[in-house]
């Protein structure tokens, strides 16, 4: 356990246990977990009135909060709701990481998010749009935090699908820009949905990530 000071030339590993949460208060690189406070990569403790931080040696975690663009595989459609693993990211020497996962609120035919890849049942008199379905890959920002759940958002050029593969056989989809749709690369089979301007692009995905969180 570290002492109480300005600072700490100890070199911790991650998972290494810094202290209790009744002792520091938990900052940069660092994670709660059972009360106790613990180190979340390699580096050097740092500890100021009663904060403790990890000074990474090499890649620096960030959690990633309201208005930042994150992305994620969704796992589930249920009624309204689509709910969506998030995936930590690298931009340079930081991980953004999300405490918690997210979902995507589906809205109305009219004034939604565009074409979806399907309509729902109809619930309360109007028909849902799904702009995206289990599997796919998505690029939403966070708009806001809403029972320790990520609500996200899908408006913008940027923001959608960026890679899925077909309902029907299972095959990568590509982007068909005279249909603005995607079609099976084998079967042919064709899908609408929330698509992303960055469909299948992973360099401008990282290029647009690296925009967004280094401005």
């Amino acid at each position: 356990m570290i002492s109480m000071g300005t600072s700490s030339e100890r070199v911790v590993m991650p998972g290494e246990k810094l202290g209790m949460e009744e002792e520091y208060l938990a900052e940069l690189n660092t994670y709660t977990e059972g009360g106790n406070v613990y180190a979340a990569v390699y580096g050097s403790v740092e500890v100021d009135n009663g904060k403790v931080r990890v000074r990474g040696a090499g890649t620096e975690i960030r959690h990633i909060g309201k208005g930042m663009p994150v992305l994620g595989v969704v796992v589930s459609d249920i009624g309204r709701v689509l709910f969506v693993k998030l995936d930590g990211f690298r931009v340079g020497n930081y991980l953004y990481v999300a405490s918690e996962d997210g979902k995507i609120v589906k809205r109305e035919e009219r004034g939604g998010y565009g074409r979806g890849r399907h309509m729902s049942s109809r619930q309360g008199g109007s028909e849902q749009e799904t702009p995206c379905r289990e599997g796919d890959v998505v690029l939403a920002r966070v708009s806001h935090i809403e029972n320790d759940t990520y609500v996200l958002d899908l408006h913008g050029p940027e923001m959608g699908i960026v890679y899925a593969r077909c309902s029907e056989c299972g095959s990568d989809m590509r982007y068909d820009e005279g249909s603005k749709a995607l079609v099976c690369s084998a079967c042919k089979h064709v899908e609408h949905g929330k698509i992303s301007s960055l469909y299948g692009k992973p360099y401008m995905i990282k290029s647009f990530l690296e925009k967004e969180l280094t401005h």
